[in-house]
């Protein structure tokens, strides 16, 4: 029986696997709350379904790009149906299995899922910003972390947010460090009762472009990427597209900015080993091939 709960968990899981980075059956055990028996049960359902399921050398999942792919609508008949059926529970019959089968051709589904995401993303919003007024400390559930690729739990004291609310800065309670928190990486928020106690020591300096927040940004990276990595690269790091232009000539793009970390750029660098060059400041190149060697 396809139950509101269970379509829900569906659209959860379509947006968390197309949301970079590739993740790890424990993650998605984490973000859907449930066991690992259910999430390859959720998996297999959605290759019924028509998506293709990626995984990469170390095991991690992720939705192929579907951009290419023939849209197939849905008649008034099914798509009226599969209104009533997100709001309410669903019967099995032809009609919902038919709806269930174009899950990933439709523009409509695809929007419903979206709309679900963002609603989800507006209440963490919501519940970030009632911690900011009213000077409590806030516990992020959940936290998927790009660069230590890591799950779990943070307590902060939220500071204010960025630029169209994609990240919270917070100074992080067990680190001691002011950090950016993606909105998106948060399984949900909770508003502790503890009042903030270390408000002497927010700071909430502009992010580089991947992300890092610092005093100065102080260190230049020049990379030039096969396009491959540059569309993973919009995907994980979208403010470094602003520093990035399409190489003439060729099918590759050039990224030159300035940072405050080259922890964020040489992951993404050592993560696509063949198809980026490293250009520029010799600082960079040897910081990679130490990361390199320790491999």
């Amino acid at each position: 029986m396809f139950n509101q709960n269970r379509i829900f968990r569906i659209f959860q899981l379509i947006n968390f696997l197309k949301a970079r980075p590739a993740k790890t059956i424990a993650s998605i055990e984490s973000f859907l709350k449930t066991s690992g028996r259910t999430v390859y049960r959720y998996l297999d359902l959605l290759e019924e379904l028509g998506f293709t399921i990626e995984k990469d050398a170390a095991g991690r999942l992720s939705i192929a790009g579907t951009a290419d792919d023939e849209v197939v609508p849905f008649t008034p008949q099914e798509a009226q149906y599969l209104k009533k059926l997100v709001i309410s529970t669903g019967k099995e019959s032809k009609l919902a299995h038919s709806v269930l089968l174009k899950l990933k051709r439709t523009n409509e589904l695809e929007s419903g899922a979206e709309h679900l995401f963002k609603a989800h993303l507006s209440k963490i919003i919501e519940q970030i910003s009632i911690a900011i007024m009213e000077r409590k400390q806030l516990l992020i559930k959940g936290y998927h972390s790009a660069n230590s690729e890591s799950i779990r739990d943070r307590i902060v004291e939220p500071v204010g947010f960025t630029t169209n609310y994609d990240s919270v800065s917070a100074f992080e309670i067990k680190a001691g460090e002011n950090k950016y928190f993606n909105i998106e990486r948060m399984s949900a928020v909770e508003v502790l009762e503890k009042k903030m106690r270390y408000e002497t020591e927010h700071r909430f300096h502009a992010p580089d472009c991947f992300g890092f927040q610092g005093k100065s940004m102080n260190k230049e990276i020049e990379i030039e990427m096969s396009m491959r990595a540059y569309l993973v690269l919009k995907d994980e790091f979208p403010m470094a597209t602003a520093f990035t232009k399409p190489v003439d000539g060729k099918k590759k793009y050039r990224l030159k900015a300035r940072v405050q970390s080259f922890k964020a750029p040489g992951r993404f660098v050592l993560g696509f080993h063949d198809e980026i060059d490293v250009l520029g400041s010799s600082q960079f190149a040897r910081y990679v091939k130490m990361m390199d060697d320790k491999k």
